[in-house]
């Protein structure tokens, strides 16, 4: 059985359920309507029931996949007094990370997982990604005033809502406007003619394309989630692969969605990677097989763990 953790609002553990069921019985819990769950968790082990009855024990499991762990709405603005709702989001979130550290420690973790290198935070993959690929000026400041060049873009360190599930976009700013008391991470502005984002499944990559030419601002995620363009598949050159599965092994993931921008020259400027990122509109009909790819690294796990 795979425990696939997730939330009912994930497209992509939809999209990708017909690769695994066809492989292995597949227990689905969305952290979202946890109250409709049951759980017993002990030192021997644990049970889980669904909504419609279904069972899952420990000793059944052979894989624990992480997909998107995350309660709807991602989160609730607390008052000043605190908030018993956010209390208890926080503390049913932590049984499941525990859950997913238990399959950690036994192996039966499956394509997302820790580093054993350590976090890799947007700092740390700047720098490792500056070894392989141009990596634009930045700076994350406060009180001091910024030298990464100009023009600048302003971007989310953590990538959290910044209330009512807003999102904080990349925006062009004026570097004598900011206050800086603020937390700054600025960016130098890359003169891109595409956005190129690259899904990398145990050495496998599989590439996307969005062009900016008739783009308004500076983040990509404003128009594609509009419906705006099209993301269409791209080839990374023989050389630009190399380096991405070279600078992926140093990091020790297993999976991870790479963003870049090209310019005109045809260069690659690296921005970050997501451990956990959102995957399956790159190829939503498996035309090549990235989702095959997603799955057959879930089954490896778990065909691993099955009894001899």
């Amino acid at each position: 059985m795979i425990l696939l953790l997730t939330n009912s609002g994930d497209v992509t553990t939809d999209i990708l359920m017909p690769h695994l069921t066809r492989h292995a019985e597949v227990f689905r819990f969305n952290l979202d309507l946890w109250k409709e769950y049951t759980w017993n968790i002990h030192a021997d082990g644990y049970e889980i029931t669904d909504p419609l009855g279904r069972v899952c024990t420990e000793a059944q499991v052979g894989a624990v996949y992480e997909r998107k762990v995350m309660h709807i709405p991602m989160s609730i603005d607390v008052p000043a007094g605190g908030c018993p709702e956010n209390w208890l989001r926080e503390e049913v979130f932590e049984i499941w990370s525990g859950i997913k550290d238990l399959a950690y420690g036994s192996g039966k973790l499956a394509l997302i997982h820790p580093s054993p290198s350590g976090v890799w935070k947007k700092m740390r993959q700047m720098r490792l990604a500056a070894k392989y690929f141009p990596v634009p000026a930045w700076q994350m400041l406060r009180k001091v005033e910024p030298q990464c060049g100009s023009p600048l873009v302003c971007k989310s360190n953590s990538g959290q809502n910044i209330g009512k599930n807003r999102l904080f976009n990349v925006s062009k700013v004026n570097p004598k406007r900011i206050d800086l008391e603020f937390p700054w991470f600025l960016q130098q502005a890359v003169d891109a003619v595409s956005d190129v984002t690259v899904a990398y499944i145990g050495g496998k990559l599989f590439a996307s394309e969005y062009s900016r030419a008739d783009m308004k601002g500076m983040d990509c995620r404003v128009p594609t989630s509009e419906g705006k363009g099209e993301w269409k598949p791209c080839e990374l050159s023989t050389d630009e692969a190399e380096r991405v599965r070279a600078m992926m092994a140093e990091t020790g993931f297993t999976f991870s969605r790479l963003d870049f921008l090209r310019t005109a020259d045809g260069t690659l400027h690296f921005l970050e990677f997501n451990v956990n990122g959102q995957y399956a509109w790159i190829d939503i009909l498996n035309k090549r097989g990235m989702l095959t790819a997603i799955a057959d690294e879930v089954m490896r796990v778990h065909n691993r763990n099955l009894p001899q």
